[in-house]
């Protein structure tokens, strides 16, 4: 007999994916005291619900929507505060960055030192605005026509603009990071916009909150093999797996 009930398994594994990202059937199965056969389709039952991506040997949960970039800045800014004090180690004088419309680049932006020449590029007009209040920074922001839920531009305008410029460094925001599809955006146009600012950058830098780990996301636009530094909050087992074998550079604010 059970020990507990299908409605009872599923709000479990529901609870445990808001928590911890990703499900492995054979954990499940031990903490609930069932087979992994039934945890199997309890998880096949859960992604037909939309609650999860099922992956071999388990379920992970889907990046959930973004949010404007405003209602992202409420998210996490302590963490965001935190990531943003460990990214400023990576600019150097006379460099020309590029920030994307990132909650955490927001952040990064009011953070940037006053000693240093720097010229910055950016799709968003929050950053653009920020910028201006610091007279050691050339700000360029970039055309096109806005989209609300990113925060910035990310057309065919704001592409094409990119061409200009070979960035020393670019900052690009994430919706989700797994270890099969790498950094992933929620809008097809951001993650082909991102891609681009990538290709056009000599190190590409992701400045990851803890919740963006182990999810799965629809639009991936850089393999992990292809970034340059990951400013993450914790460099755990899933990350470790990974990075360890790739030449990316990872720096926690914690250990």
């Amino acid at each position: 007999m059970e020990k507990y009930s299908p409605e009872e398994r599923h709000q479990y594994i529901i609870e445990q994916l808001r928590t911890q990202n990703k499900v492995m059937a054979s954990e499940l199965a031990e903490c609930l005291g069932t087979t992994e056969a039934t945890i199997r389709r309890d998880l096949r039952h859960l992604a037909e619900q939309g609650f999860c991506k099922r992956i071999h040997g388990g379920a992970m949960s889907y990046a959930p929507p973004s949010g404007t970039q405003q209602e992202r800045l409420q998210r996490n800014s302590d963490e965001k505060q935190q990531l943003a004090t460990k990214a400023l180690s990576l600019i150097k004088e006379n460099q020309l960055i590029f920030l994307d419309a990132s909650s955490t680049n927001l952040i990064l932006a009011g953070m940037l030192p006053t000693d240093k020449q720097l010229t910055v590029v950016t799709n968003s007009p929050l950053i653009a605005l920020r910028l201006l209040e610091q007279k050691s920074i050339h700000t360029i922001q970039i055309g096109g026509e806005l989209d609300p839920m990113v925060g910035g531009a990310v057309d065919n305008v704001a592409i094409q603009s990119l061409k200009r410029f070979h960035f020393d460094l670019c900052f690009l925001g994430i919706c989700a990071w797994s270890s099969k599809d790498g950094f992933c955006a929620n809008h097809y146009q951001d993650a082909e916009f991102k891609q681009v600012v990538a290709s056009r950058s000599s190190e590409s830098v992701v400045l990851a909150t803890q919740d963006k780990i182990e999810i799965f996301g629809r639009y991936p636009f850089l393999a992990s093999a292809e970034l340059g530094y990951l400013v993450c909050s914790v460099y755990n087992a899933a990350l470790r797996a990974v990075f360890e074998d790739v030449p990316c550079r990872i720096i926690p604010t914690q250990y």
